[in-house]
């Protein structure tokens, strides 16, 4: 179950590209001390009602009980095709975490789940068919992406999070494309490996790569995932959230304005 991802060679981690399966879902899971909240995230994988996945649990040198509870939430579990633990001695970052998990992956699709977050039941299978149907008319659609539910830290429901249609030229200037959205495994690969030097705005540093490559989005406008807000958000959302609350400003958020870029 767990590799210890800092003394694995090159032999151990690498997948064969002919290993991947078609109709395989990868999720990924980097963590950092998300040991409170890591069980419901992984719960929601093992809820969705697509039936071939496969998880890899990429803890990030977490000094908390993460592993511990990743440990019994995988030993438990019955009906993933596959189910990883990959340690790493001391923290890495979040796109070295990501660069490992996608080294690993078999699945041609892959969502990157961060271990605060959980999935709506459907969302796997909704996103899956989108993908498949847009491809049908233009194969460069290479991830699809929908709004989210704000959830408190105590996962109270706060409010919606609005993304927005798919712009190319707004990628590399705004962060408007949530983490979990679903993608080929094959436009993960052709973006990385990608700059693991980088610790904030991971996430836009990822998506710009990967349009850079020639891939387009397609967006879902419904709420399907659930987004926690908490003080220890990368993107500093949950503080800021919560300050506006608090000073009787309320209602749908416009992400990009809360998600960090490269350039800032």
């Amino acid at each position: 179950m767990s590799i210890e991802a800092g003394s694995a060679g090159p032999d151990q981690r690498e997948t064969n590209p002919t290993d991947v399966s078609e109709h395989l879902l990868t999720i990924a899971v980097p963590n950092y001390n998300y040991g409170r909240f890591i069980e419901r995230t992984l719960q929601s994988v093992l809820e969705q009602d697509y039936p071939h996945i496969e998880l890899i649990v990429v803890d990030d040198g977490s000094k908390d009980d993460s592993v511990e509870r990743v440990e019994r939430v995988l030993t438990e579990q019955d009906r993933l095709d596959r189910a990883e633990l990959i340690t790493f001695d001391e923290n890495r970052g979040k796109l070295a975490a990501l660069n490992v998990a996608v080294e690993q992956a078999r699945g041609r699709y892959f969502i990157i789940l961060d271990a605060d977050d959980w999935l709506s039941t459907s969302y796997a299978s909704r996103c899956i068919d989108e993908l498949r149907r847009c491809r049908e008319t233009d194969e460069s659609i290479g991830f699809i992406y929908s709004d989210c539910n704000l959830m408190s830290s105590d996962g109270e429901f706060i409010h919606r999070g609005r993304s927005t249609p798919f712009d190319r030229d707004l990628v590399g200037k705004l962060s408007f494309l949530p983490e979990p959205a679903l993608t080929l495994s094959e436009a993960l690969r052709q973006a990385g490996p990608f700059n693991e030097s980088i610790r904030k705005a991971t996430k836009h540093h990822k998506w710009v790569r990967i349009v850079s490559q020639g891939w387009y989005g397609h967006y879902i406008n419904e709420p399907l995932f659930y987004y926690r807000m908490h003080s220890d958000n990368m993107s500093g959302i949950g503080e800021r959230v919560a300050s506006e609350n608090d000073k009787g400003s309320y209602g749908e958020r416009i992400l990009s304005g809360y998600w960090q870029t490269s350039g800032d």
